[in-house]
């Protein structure tokens, strides 16, 4: 993935070979909301600028791994969910929980609730493992 990152561009309007800008640089080219994503390491931007026409071509990377999703109404990766337990889930009963959701760029809020899955009867069993032999199929037989 880095190798694909670092790759020289050729400009789509003359073809020159196009440089990219530092992340110091690059927020000039880049909207709020794209800057909300960068400083919460949910989408990082390559701004590349072509030298002669000064065309400019944007490329986003999401993160991995991150916490955040996309907004519903900024679309930007901004949103942060917070989960309440309403009500816990049993072996006989579902749960209940409350998602409070904030973007981080927009600022629009709201909640939902989602049905928890029943506890499985067997995540309850406690106890051992089954038996076996500490040596076996070796040279020797003794560790």
């Amino acid at each position: 993935r880095r190798w694909q990152r670092n790759k020289p561009r050729h400009c789509p309007v003359d073809g020159s070979e196009m440089t990219r800008l530092d992340e110091g640089w690059d927020d000039e080219h880049l909207e709020e909301g794209q800057i909300a994503e960068e400083h919460l390491k949910s989408v990082d931007y390559d701004v590349w600028t072509c030298p002669k026409c000064d065309h400019n071509t944007i490329e986003a990377y999401r993160a991995w791994f991150s916490s955040y999703s996309a907004c519903r109404s900024c679309t930007y990766r901004t949103v942060e969910v917070d989960t309440t337990i309403i009500t816990h889930a049993t072996t006989t009963s579902t749960g209940l929980k409350r998602l409070d959701y904030q973007c981080h760029h927009c600022h629009d809020t709201w909640s939902g609730t989602r049905v928890i899955s029943k506890k499985s009867s067997s995540s309850s069993s406690g106890g051992s493992f089954g038996g076996g032999s500490s040596s076996g199929g070796g040279a020797s037989g003794s560790w």
